[in-house]
């Protein structure tokens, strides 16, 4: 099925699924794909050897190689008596692991709705940058946490294409226009808007707030006196989601919403929960319910050396801490009960998935999520986390996570070993997307060498 989709001022492109020719793009994205440098690049032969393979499924190889064919992992193999062909890179010393999944962040300015000068604009000044840094972090796939329609199709069409340098985006959009319209809106309206954004081409809806989030800078979710229309609208939200097998993510920040929100059908909760400490018979009737909830627990911790340098603590929108919302409820409380509700969603048998929930630096992002986590999980659940878990979570991803034979070649080569600590995660050396290598910073470096197989 073919779709015409509106990009930015007057422009269009026809979404096949093939490349659309130039002849089918309008001139306004059309301006942006003479401007920017073609990206794309086949997939090759490539042999990561004499490496520790952290596989994702709790085994951990501490000599190996991974050999990729055809942009999917073809072999893990132990030991160094193995006949191996393609581009060999030497991993001496470092550590093999899949591909990073964010299952929930946002790649859209939220001030652009609809396309026009402002997504043009961005997509040809800010989006080369913001998608390199992003998967330079590590980051070979990321569901967009809710952006605008025009825009998040627009950007994953330039990554598909090769236009753009950037990790896989699975495509969430807004279902509804503003962020309080559950209590406003009729049921056939809440149906409409999913459908629209279906039929447009988008992979997941994003995020509907359960109850509401009176604006984007103040969360009112308690105490939770949701409404009756507005339960009925993601009832029937979560219902068409199903009719159309679309996955619809529900924002639901306290435990009593969460487990609201799960009675009504939803499987997909795209942040921790605060305001109260969940209880173990809550997190229990979670897990029985096969929900899943994308971590986001970072948002209440204050950011250091991000947007000052003079050691003051921030929000990850460059606000004061503990001012911002959720940050400041009861002083920062927030900033404790994210992960320890997470926690206990986790030991009571709860898939639990990695997400950054925010746009600022990709690497000071997950360093920030990672380093929040880490009070109470191991490196061994992270690992879990930002592979396997999120793979299940985001709904197109079920071919990733892990490092085993068929599965997508998204895997990176860290210089330091990620089970010694949550920062080695972050020294990402090697990036490869589908068997290329997408982001290497060997220059200079004495221990890695590559020769042809």
């Amino acid at each position: 099925m073919r779709r015409l989709l509106q990009f930015g001022t007057g422009s269009r492109v026809l979404i096949t699924r093939k490349i659309p020719k130039p002849r089918e793009i309008g001139l306004g994205l059309a301006t942006i794909l003479l401007a920017l440098p073609a990206g794309s690049a086949s997939a090759q032969d490539l042999v990561l050897s004499n490496a520790r393979i952290i596989v994702g499924t709790g085994k951990v190889i501490e000599h190996g190689s991974v050999e990729v064919r055809g942009g999917r992992i073809y072999a893990v193999l132990s030991g160094t008596d193995h006949v191996v062909r393609g581009r060999r890179i030497d991993a001496t010393g470092m550590t093999v692991i899949a591909g990073y999944i964010d299952a929930h962040r946002h790649l859209i300015p939220p001030l652009i709705h609809g396309g026009g000068p402002d997504l043009d604009r961005f997509l040809r000044d800010d989006a080369p940058g913001q998608m390199t840094a992003l998967l330079a972090s590590g980051v070979t796939t990321v569901q967009s946490g809710g952006d605008d329609r025009v825009g998040i199709l627009a950007l994953k069409h330039l990554v598909d294409t090769g236009v753009i340098k950037g990790p896989r985006i699975i495509a969430g959009a807004w279902a509804i226009p503003a962020l309080g319209a559950t209590r406003t809106m009729s049921e056939p309206q809440i149906r409409a808007a999913i459908d629209a954004d279906h039929a447009a081409g988008t992979d997941s809806i994003g995020e509907i707030p359960y109850p509401t989030i009176a604006s984007m800078t103040v969360d009112t979710q308690w105490p939770f006196k949701p409404t009756e229309q507005e339960t009925r609208n993601v009832a029937a939200a979560l219902d068409e989601g199903r009719r159309l097998g679309v996955p619809v993510q529900i924002h639901a920040v306290s435990p009593t919403a969460q487990v609201a929100a799960v009675r009504l059908g939803a499987r997909r909760l795209v942040h921790s929960s605060h305001y109260a400490f969940m209880t173990d018979a809550e997190a229990k009737e979670i897990a029985t319910a096969g929900a899943m909830v994308a971590s986001s627990t970072g948002v209440g911790s204050p950011v250091f050396g991000v947007f000052n340098q003079d050691n003051r603590p921030t929000t990850r929108d460059g606000k004061p801490w503990p001012g911002g919302s959720p940050s400041a409820e009861d002083r920062g409380q927030a900033a404790g009960k994210f992960p320890v509700n997470l926690r206990t969603l986790y030991d009571n048998g709860v898939t639990v998935a990695y997400s950054s929930d925010t746009s600022f630096d990709p690497t000071a992002g997950l360093a920030h999520e990672l380093g929040t986590l880490s009070l109470v999980f191991s490196a061994t659940d992270l690992v879990r986390m930002i592979g396997p878990g999120s793979a299940a979570f985001v709904e197109h991803a079920a071919d990733r996570g892990t490092i085993e034979t068929g599965k997508l070649a998204d895997l990176l080569m860290l210089s330091g070993n990620p089970l010694e600590g949550y920062w080695n995660f972050l020294r990402p050396v090697i990036v490869v997307k589908g068997g290329v290598i997408v982001s290497d910073r060997r220059a200079g470096s004495r221990a890695l060498k590559s020769s042809p197989g």
